[in-house]
């Protein structure tokens, strides 16, 4: 339990208490918990759209979305922001990585945000309310999914290095039989393609990242939330409009 709380708070502005002295041996042991972290996002997703009898749609899943803005408090997305800025430089490893430090947002990572929560309004207008669950468990199975597969870009540690450094594949696993679990739970059977080309995409994404920066840091494993999301969706739209 005390490694879960550290797991929320430090990935979502949910309100709880957590009380203990940070240790990085909590942190580590939580990391396997990040899908259930997407569980409780999903469930906060999902909650709003059992209004969808008294308000429109389009209103719905802005609202929706305006939620995970507030409960991940654009972590992630500056993430996203900070790794397209860095690598759309065209600059040399060392430089790519400095730029990705910097707290300014670029040109080009203010129009990744604009073109991801576009997609993301899109896409969930066309889907079923209950998918809002698993897009952010999926999103972050993908973020232990990249931390596995790749090292550390930077030379200095923190809790990026800790991540990337204590993810294995058995982490990955026990996300994809927690995924399947609540797809049994929640009566979605229909969700091992879309994950599966989810994961492959990301693996193509992580080591394109990997040649470009020589690793992977906390910035890119945000990138890959936010963008798997955006995938999980788009495949499981693609593979519902074809049944």
């Amino acid at each position: 339990m005390k490694s879960l709380k550290l797991m929320i708070t430090f990935f979502t502005r949910i309100p709880i208490s957590y009380k203990y002295k940070y240790d990085e041996k909590d942190f580590i042991k939580g990391i396997k918990l990040l899908p259930i972290v997407g569980l409780i996002v999903g469930l906060f997703l999902y909650a709003p759209t059992l209004l969808e009898s008294y308000i429109h749609r389009p209103i719905l899943i802005l609202g929706v979305w305006s939620i995970y803005l507030f409960i991940t408090g654009g972590l992630h997305i500056d993430g996203l922001a900070d790794t397209v800025d860095g690598i759309f430089s065209y600059r040399k490893k060392e430089e790519m990585l400095n730029i990705m430090k910097d707290s300014r947002v670029g040109t080009f990572g203010a129009i990744i945000i604009f073109w991801l929560l576009l997609i993301n309004l899109f896409l969930t207008y066309y889907l079923e309310n209950v998918i809002l669950i698993f897009v952010p468990i999926v999103g972050r199975i993908c973020a232990l999914l990249s931390a596995s597969i790749s090292t550390y870009a930077r030379k200095e540690g923190g809790m990026g290095a800790a991540f990337i450094k204590n993810c294995g594949i058995k982490e990955v696993l026990l996300g994809i039989i927690f995924t399947f679990i609540c797809g049994f739970i929640f009566d979605i059977t229909f969700i091992i393609i879309p994950l599966g080309l989810t994961l492959a995409a990301v693996i193509l994404i992580t080591k394109n990242i990997e040649k470009k920066l020589g690793g992977t840091t906390g910035d890119t494993i945000g990138a890959v939330v936010e963008i798997s999301q955006s995938l999980f969706m788009f495949f499981y739209y693609l593979f519902i409009i074809k049944m």
